[in-house]
């Protein structure tokens, strides 16, 4: 214990130092600080409740607790009058109540300033330290101002001294912390590193300013008791930094639960919301991850053929139900009513995991579709967007959790990993197949007012290169697996890859595949797309097809021979035209790259294909393809070159009736309600809540909603049947044109409908003409001549794709079967 005597004119009283304070005071500053850091790294905008919140939390914890508090402990420490009683520092409430509110308000605002931008400025670094140092000084002085008992006297080198502590400690600590938050390379240790250079700025500044302090009594005032006695201050600043102490460990079981969460769900099968704002950046979580939610513990393959990839009709479908959300919002609450009654996945032949569900009294593929939709309904939750606008599924399927202990420990610990998938197999791994996780991944480029949106919800946007190593550890992969992944997605969210309109030559290659069907050979920026050039900009006209039909079946290098020559057409526009078709099969030729394509042969018909419209014009709004057909090697590389390559072809058919604006969504739409409509009318029926939406039938029959099952009337009965039909919400009378025998049905379909007008039958259409001599008793539209029954037919149409996998195949079987 150290003393100081300071003589000025009056009473003058010494006063000492009590080194356990100063060290208290110095923790205490140190709670808060850290703690107001951990609140500004969640923060992930400048608006919304949420950001807010924290804003005045970090403000709260860094003014009251880190500044406020760390003077009055601090104070604590000064020992007056070798430390009678009465003699002790006293406070105003006046005096303290300012003293505290005036740096929580500073301070807030020097937050929100450094909170503006993503990126660090020095200008405004500089000016957020001035406001926080202003604010360290401000209230130590208004604290000092609220001395009851004392009037402090100051020496101006001391001042000047405390001030210069204070603003350059806190703009050099601010500065690294908002720096590495920017750029996602802050850890909790570096957190605390900065933290505690704050509290030195804190301290510093408190302690210099102090020792150049006198304190001279005032007499007038050592009567009055009604000041604040310094336990009672104690006992205010030690409740906070309790407070403060709390939320850390609070923000610490978080993390913890964080990469737990992370590490299980490394071993599921979990979808993933990959978001975008127009800069290309990725939406994160506060602690740099993506939001997502589980599906299942894994998908059961009911056999070592299975395999749960691109090519396997499930995904298949979930990709297409993911372009049209708005045929499945309405099944959703049965679905989640089927997947309560649905029991835990107990069948020794397969895998178990947590979490996993079997349907033992159907297909397992009906129920893995339900947990997806009903986890993508959990993840729009999740980031506050309706269904409809969460995004819709990635093409690819990301293998998790493939990195063995070591290389997980190397990981964390930010060590190089390496993982060699030739060495698995040797070992006799199987990571496609028996992966202990895979990650689905919902993607969307959200506009300017959709991103400030999900800011304001609570998550922040990163650029890709920041955050690739807490994703790559989060999801237990190497940096270089996951990078190209997200950067491919982050291309192609911009827009659906279409093409332009006109007319295109394209390569249509399959490769076969020893264990189940075919690969086609499509791009590697666009899967939806087969390689090609452009041919013209226009339809072809009558006499252009004529050409075309010349050269039908013919190989890539018999078109290029014969296209050369230029004797093969007499007429000069058909010259011309055979010129320009030489140049673009020329470019195909050069952009494929590989030997097989000389063997393709010319479908010279040209077939539709989905256009972009956006880059069309008024005269050609459509997009034609003439492709030259071949089947490769089965040893074909999957990788042809930087550009091209080999890809599920169940997949991309799909694709090519799944792009925006295509006619077969909203055909699928209805499959999917046929396909679940049980389950939804079971859902009503169960809750009582709405009349059961099923098919009107005659009393005799049984009832749908009893406990006997429901029975479709045989279409062939005497007795009438009837079916109601909701169109927008309003009844249509009954059919009664089966008294007469034109309604030859066959109830097959859904047993509710939704939305727009949905017939509950498949009608077989019957148009037959009628004479005025016939026989065939009258009927309402007998004086038209014919009488016809219409029905609703959900059959998408063939896609170019279809078409030319059909022709390709047939060509082959026809080879196998002829010999040559």
């Amino acid at each position: 214990m150290s003393s100081i005597l300071v003589t000025y004119d009056g009473d003058l009283i010494s006063h000492s130092y009590d080194a356990g304070f100063i060290v208290l005071s110095y923790l205490v500053s140190l709670a808060g600080c850290w703690t107001s850091l951990e609140l500004l790294q969640r923060r992930t905008g400048t608006r919304g409740y949420y950001n807010w919140y924290l804003l005045l939390a970090a403000a709260c914890t860094m003014g009251a607790v880190a500044i406020w508090s760390m003077h009055f402990i601090g104070n604590r420490a000064i020992v007056m009058a070798n430390g009678k009683p009465d003699n002790q520092i006293q406070y105003s409430p006046g005096f303290t109540a300012g003293s505290f509110f005036l740096p929580v308000c500073v301070v807030g605002i020097a937050f929100y300033f450094f909170s503006v931008s993503e990126k660090v400025s020095i200008l405004g670094t500089m000016v957020g330290g001035l406001l926080v140092g202003s604010a360290v000084c401000g209230m130590h002085y208004m604290g000092q101002k609220g001395i009851a008992n004392y009037t402090p006297s100051y020496s101006w080198r001391h001042v000047f001294g405390s001030a210069i502590i204070a603003v350059a400690a806190d703009t050099v600590a601010l500065g690294v912390f908002f720096y590495f938050r920017s750029t996602w390379t802050n850890s909790w240790w570096k957190r605390m590193s900065c933290a505690s250079l704050l509290a030195v700025s804190v301290s510093g500044m408190h302690w210099v300013a102090t020792v150049g302090t006198a304190y001279r009594m005032r007499a007038d005032m050592m009567q009055n008791t009604s000041g604040l006695s310094r336990e009672a201050t104690v006992v205010v600043v030690i409740c906070l930094s309790i407070g403060c102490c709390l939320m850390l460990v609070i923000f610490s079981l978080i993390g913890q639960r964080s990469r737990q969460r992370s590490a299980d769900r490394a071993q599921q099968v979990v979808l993933a919301c990959a978001t975008f704002d127009p800069e290309g950046r990725l939406m994160v979580t506060p602690e740099g991850l993506l939001p997502c939610c589980k599906i299942t513990g894994s998908y059961h393959e009911r056999s070592f053929e299975e395999v749960f990839d691109m090519d396997h009709p499930v995904f298949c479908w979930i990709y297409r139900a993911s372009r049209c959300w708005y045929g499945v919002s309405d099944l959703l609450p049965g679905m989640r009513s089927r997947l309560r009654d649905a029991k835990p996945f107990k069948h020794s032949r397969y895998r178990r995991r947590a979490g996993s569900v079997d349907d033992s009294t159907g297909d397992y593929s009906t129920l893995f579709k339900q947990l997806f939709c009903v986890a993508a309904k959990d993840l729009a939750d999740i980031v506050q967007l309706p269904l409809e606008d969460v995004g819709v599924l990635d093409g690819t399927i990301m293998n998790t959790g493939t990195l063995s202990k070591s290389a997980r420990l190397k990981l964390w610990q930010g060590l190089p990993t390496r993982h060699n998938q030739l060495d698995d197999a040797e070992k006799g791994r199987m990571p496609m197949i028996f992966g202990r996780g895979q990650l689905l991944f919902l993607v969307r480029r959200a506009s300017r007012s959709q991103a400030s949106h999900l800011q304001s919800t609570g998550h922040r946007f990163a650029t890709i290169s920041n955050v690739i190593e807490v994703l790559a550890r989060s999801m237990e992969v190497t940096k270089a697996e996951l990078l190209p992944q997200l950067k491919r997605m982050r291309d192609q969210s911009e827009a659906e890859r279409l093409l332009e309109p006109g007319v295109h030559l394209g390569c249509f290659a399959l490769r076969p595949l020893f264990h189940r069907g075919f690969d086609v050979l499509v791009r590697k920026d666009a899967g939806n797309l087969m390689p090609t050039s452009s041919l013209t900009k226009s339809k072809l006209e009558q006499w252009q097809i004529d050409v075309l039909q010349r050269m039908d079946n013919w190989t890539v290098a018999t078109c290029c021979e014969r296209l050369r020559r230029g004797s093969l057409f007499a007429d000069p526009k058909q010259q011309q035209f055979s010129r320009e078709l030489l140049e673009s099969l020329t470019v195909l030729a050069g952009r494929v790259d590989s030997a097989f394509f000389e063997e393709a042969r010319l479908v010279a018909t040209p077939l539709r294909a989905p256009c972009d419209v956006s880059k069309g014009n008024s005269s050609s709004q459509e997009a034609f393809v003439v492709a030259f057909r071949v089947i490769t090697d089965a040893y074909q590389s999957s990788s042809l070159n930087n550009r091209y390559e080999f890809a599920s072809l169940r997949f991309f058919l799909s694709q090519q009736h799944a792009h925006r604006d295509s006619a077969d969504n909203a055909v699928f739409a209805r499959r999917i309600h046929r396909e679940f409509a049980a389950i939804a009318s079971r859902e009503d029926c169960d809750n009582n809540s709405l009349r059961c939406p099923r098919a009107s039938y005659h009393p005799s029959s049984d009832p749908p909603c009893g406990n006997k099952r429901s029975r479709t009337p045989s279409p062939n009965r005497n007795k009438r049947w009837t079916s109601r039909i909701r169109a927008n919400g309003n009844k249509v009378n009954d059919d009664s044109s089966s008294e007469k025998n034109l309604v030859n049905g066959s109830p097959k379909a859904s047993a509710r409908a939704f939305g727009g007008i949905h017939v509950a039958n498949e009608i077989d259409i019957d148009v037959r003409e009628v004479t005025r001599n016939s026989h065939t008793p009258d009927v309402e539209m007998s004086s038209l001549g014919c009488y016809a029954e219409a029905g609703v037919g959900d059959i998408e149409g063939e896609s170019f794709a279809d078409e030319l996998a059909a022709l390709t195949t047939d060509e082959r079987r026809k080879q196998r079967t002829t010999g040559f």
